[in-house]
C-alpha cells in the first residue's frame, strides 16, 4: 500500500519568450526577488532560502505584465524522467506563455475547485490525467502494534543509499511516479537537507536488516504538518504495517500539540482511502495532475 507524491541559484542570463497575442512576456528569474515576493506574498528572505535547497542550478520562469508578475513556474525533469511544471500564483493568460518554456510532454497539477486555472491549464493544452483526494486526519495517539517480527526505526537509524533505494521501489505503486530511478544527491537533498525534515516523523520498517517499509510526515512548507508517503512492499502487506508506521510517525506530533496532519492518495487507491480513514481523516479537498503531450 503505498500514498505518495508529492518536491536554487538564479540564473545569470535572461532570455525571453512570448506568445502571438497575449500581452503576457516571460523571461527567466534573474533574482528579481522583490517583484516575484510582491507578487506571491512570500518574504524575499523566504524565496532565497528556498533557492538553497540543491546544488544543481534549476531553472525559474516569470511572467510579467508590464512591470509587475503576473505568474511564475518551476520546471523540474524528476528522476523518473517527466517534466513536472510547479506553478507559483499564477493570472490565468500567465499559464500558456509559461508552459510554452518547455518542449514537448509535461505535467503539473491544480486544486480541483480551481475551475478558472484548470481552464486556463486545458486551453494551454493539457488533459486531464488523474485526481488524487486531501485529507486532514487528526493528530492522536493511536496504539497500533508491529506484526511479529518486524520492527520500526527512525530515519536517521538507516544508510541514506539503503533508504532511497526503497523509496525508487515504493514509488513504482504511486500513480504518476512509477519508473524513478536512484539519484542519491537528489534524495539527500530533499530528505536531509531542507528545515522540514524530522527523523523523529520519518519511520522505517524493517525485516532483519531488510528495509520494507516507510512512513514520512514532513513539517513544511505547508501550513501543517504532511504525510507524504505511506509504503509497504507487496511481501508485507495487509499484516497492518502501515498503520504501525503512521501510528509511530504521528507520535511526536500529538507529543507537541499538532492538531493535524494533511495528505492525499488517488481518487481510485480504495486500500489507502481505507487507511486514512481508519486514523480518523477526513476528505478536505482534491487536486487533478494534468499532462501535457
Amino acid at each position: 500500500m503505498t500514498i505518495g507524491p508529492a518536491e536554487n541559484r538564479s540564473p545569470t542570463t535572461q532570455s525571453v519568450a512570448t506568445v502571438p497575442g497575449m500581452t503576457v512576456r516571460v523571461t527567466k528569474f534573474a533574482g528579481e526577488y522583490a517583484a516575484l515576493a510582491a507578487w506571491t506574498g512570500d518574504t524575499e528572505a523566504e524565496l532565497r532560502a528556498q533557492d538553497d535547497f540543491h546544488e544543481e542550478d534549476r531553472d525559474h520562469w516569470l511572467a510579467w505584465d508590464g512591470d509587475h508578475v503576473v505568474g511564475a513556474v518551476h520546471p523540474w525533469r524528476s528522476p523518473d524522467g517527466r517534466h513536472r511544471l510547479f506553478y507559483d500564483r499564477c493570472r490565468p493568460d500567465a499559464y500558456a506563455p509559461l508552459a510554452d518554456i518547455i518542449d514537448g510532454p509535461c505535467q503539473t497539477g491544480i486544486d480541483a475547485d480551481d475551475t478558472e486555472h484548470l481552464q486556463a491549464l486545458i486551453g494551454a493544452g493539457f488533459v486531464e490525467f488523474r485526481r488524487e483526494n486531501d485529507y486532514e486526519i487528526p493528530v492522536v495517539r493511536i496504539d497500533a502494534a508491529v506484526p511479529a517480527g518486524l520492527r520500526i526505526v527512525t530515519a536517521d537509524d538507516v544508510i541514506d543509499e539503503r533508504l532511497m533505494m526503497l523509496d525508487c521501489a515504493l514509488r513504482d505503486d504511486v500513480p504518476g511516479s512509477d519508473g524513478w530511478q536512484p539519484n542519491l544527491t537528489w534524495f539527500r537533498e530533499e530528505t536531509y537537507t531542507p528545515p522540514f525534515y524530522d527523523p523523529l516523523t520519518y519511520r522505517v520498517a524493517l525485516d532483519g536488516d531488510d528495509l520494507i517499509g516507510l512512513a514520512r510526515v514532513w513539517l513544511g512548507p505547508r501550513p501543517q504538518p504532511h504525510l507524504g508517503m505511506v509504503g509497504v512492499l507487496p511481501a508485507y502487506r495487509r499484516r497492518g504495517l502501515a498503520r504501525a508506521l503512521i501510528a509511530r510517525a504521528l507520535a511526536p506530533l500529538a507529543e507537541r500539540g499538532e492538531p493535524l496532519v494533511t495528505a492525499e492518495a488517488d481518487v481510485t487507491n480504495t486500500a489507502s482511502h481505507a487507511l486514512l480513514i481508519g486514523f480518523g481523516a477526513r476528505v478536505s479537498g482534491g487536486s487533478i495532475e494534468l499532462h501535457r503531450s
